[in-house]
C-alpha cells in the first residue's frame, strides 16, 4: 500500500490506539480482546517479539468490550474500509496463485 490508500489504510489504526488510550490498555490488548469478543470460531494468532509481552497479551482476557467499542472497531475495520491491494499490482499476479 502505498500514497493515499496507505494513509486511508492507517486510518483504522487512529480508532485502535484512541479506544486503546481511553480504555488504559494496548492497542495489543484491545486489538486481541477485539477479536476474542468476535465469536467462539475466531482464534486470534497473536505473535510476540519478547517474552515480557506474553503476561501483557494475556491481560486482553480481561478487557469487556462495551457495545459501543464493538460497533466502533467492527465498522473501523470492516473489509469494504480497506482500500487497494496489500501488493502492487504486477506482484499481486504471482501472489494470488
Amino acid at each position: 500500500m502505498e500514497g493515499e490508500n496507505l494513509e486511508h489504510n492507517l486510518q483504522p489504526t487512529a480508532v485502535l490506539k484512541a479506544l486503546a488510550a481511553a480504555r488504559r490498555c494496548s492497542p495489543a490488548q484491545l486489538a486481541v480482546a477485539w477479536l476474542l469478543s468476535r465469536g467462539d470460531d475466531i482464534v486470534p494468532v497473536v505473535g510476540m517479539s519478547r517474552p515480557d509481552r506474553v503476561a501483557e497479551n494475556l491481560q486482553a482476557l480481561d478487557i469487556t468490550l462495551t457495545d459501543e467499542e464493538q460497533f466502533t472497531l467492527d465498522s473501523a475495520f470492516s473489509p469494504d474500509a480497506i482500500i487497494s491491494y496489500r501488493y502492487p499490482a504486477i506482484v499481486m499476479k504471482f501472489a494470488a496463485r
